[in-house]
């Protein structure tokens, strides 16, 4: 996948391509054992970096944009790929599609963009960063015969049945952000390197093809309510007001919730904010108490009871015991 400039901007960008460098202010961007390919002008700046095998490309996006513009992906082949917002919303036309299409953050799925097709992407002053499993025809075929409980649907991905449309858009929760951090920190044995992402590629595709099927065997209801909670988790939510955003009683979302989950609607919400608040303990340098505002866990003391309660140790010495395991 690749990101042109309009034709009138060509003549003032600079473009620095299959680099394995970037400048010094996008360093901390920068993913080991990708090619980077960079491009600056007046409007910001984008680079992609990929990490390149035989039957899949991982594409890391980012794009750091001063004033609006439009940029236009482009592919000189078929891609079928899996595609991860991780932050900012980009509007987008693709060809083949009626109405434009929104590629959120927080959410992945499937998407095909036809070969040499005019897409358009919209950005708005922001920084942006994503990232896109592009999957060869032989691995698909490969992971539909080895798991058969998603043949059906990888068949359709096959097919290009979902050409120009937006279906099946999954919150990415805790798991699949841990094997994305996994993906974009390995710097280990590089002749380890092609086995490992395809050991992340993989599990990262399987939840995919999991979740989108439990999500058929469940009633719909509470899979929306299920998403709207991963989407809002720092909100200030109730049972009720997550009930009546999804069209339901909240005396019947709590039945569904533990006819499917085990326990009730807030304890199913508490427990993807610990869940949120112990992937940002290990991967950011937020405070306790910060992490707490965020995911909304009424308070610092709140989520040192959770952690305890779960680890036996406090926030911060559960981020510490963990990062004295953490490569590198």
């Amino acid at each position: 996948m690749n990101f042109t400039v309009p034709d009138y901007m060509e003549s003032r960008i600079k473009r620095v391509k299959d680099s394995n460098q970037l400048p010094p202010q996008y360093q901390s961007h920068r993913v080991p054992g990708t090619i980077v390919d960079y491009t600056e002008g007046s409007f910001g700046a984008y680079f992609k970096q990929e990490y390149i095998c035989n039957d899949f490309i991982i594409g890391w996006l980012n794009f750091d944009i001063k004033e609006h513009i439009f940029l236009n992906p482009i592919t000189e082949t078929p891609l079928l790929a899996l595609y991860t917002g991780i932050s900012g919303d980009i509007p987008c036309e693709l060809q083949g599609s009626a109405h434009k299409l929104l590629l959120p953050e927080k959410k992945f799925a499937f998407y095909y963009v036809p070969p040499k097709a005019f897409n358009r992407a919209e950005f708005a002053p922001a920084h942006y960063t994503s990232v896109y499993i592009s999957y060869s025809p032989s691995f698909m075929q490969r992971f539909s015969n080895k798991y058969e409980a998603y043949k059906a649907l990888v068949d359709k991905q096959l097919r290009g049945e979902q050409e120009g449309e937006q279906k099946n858009l999954i919150p990415t929760a805790q798991a699949e952000k841990e094997i994305l951090h996994a993906m974009r920190t390995y710097d280990q044995d590089p002749l380890m390197m092609d086995l490992e992402m395809e050991a992340l590629v993989t599990r990262l595709t399987v939840r995919y093809f999991n979740l989108l099927l439990t999500r058929n065997q469940v009633p719909q209801a509470y899979v929306n309510a299920c998403d709207y909670i991963q989407e809002n988790l720092g909100e200030d939510l109730s049972t009720t007001s997550i009930a009546r955003k999804v069209g339901s009683h909240s005396m019947a979302l709590n039945k569904l919730f533990k006819e499917n989950y085990g326990k009730n609607v807030r304890a199913y919400l508490t427990q993807k904010r610990l869940e949120e608040a112990e992937y940002r303990l290990l991967h950011t340098n937020e405070l306790v108490w910060e992490i707490a505002a965020f995911t909304n866990l009424t308070d610092a003391s709140h989520l040192v009871r959770l952690i305890r309660a779960k680890h036996g140790v406090t926030p911060e010495e559960f981020r510490e015991k963990r990062n004295m395991h953490q490569p590198g």
